[in-house]
């Protein structure tokens, strides 16, 4: 199986650990916006980029969570 081109410059975390860092942190981010946004009670354009970054975030979940899935099957052999 071909290398991920990100994985050949080293500049992301590898393996399991690096792909578990990425769901947590994305899975903060996609709490944390609508949380803040809401609970200070900014006007409607503040509200609509959290909305755009909400949506960016939940979109790189999946595709950590695909990654981590992909990680978890190598390291069991499947």
């Amino acid at each position: 199986m071909p290398i991920p081109w990100m994985e050949r410059t080293g500049r992301t975390p590898g393996g399991v650990i690096g792909a578990w860092f990425n769901v947590v942190v994305c899975a903060g981010l996609v709490v944390a916006l609508p949380v803040i946004t809401v609970t200070q009670g900014h006007d409607l354009a503040h509200i609509a980029f959290a909305v755009f970054l909400t949506a960016i975030a939940v979109t790189l979940e999946v595709v950590f969570i695909r990654n981590l899935r992909q990680q978890l099957a190598r390291r069991r052999g499947r």
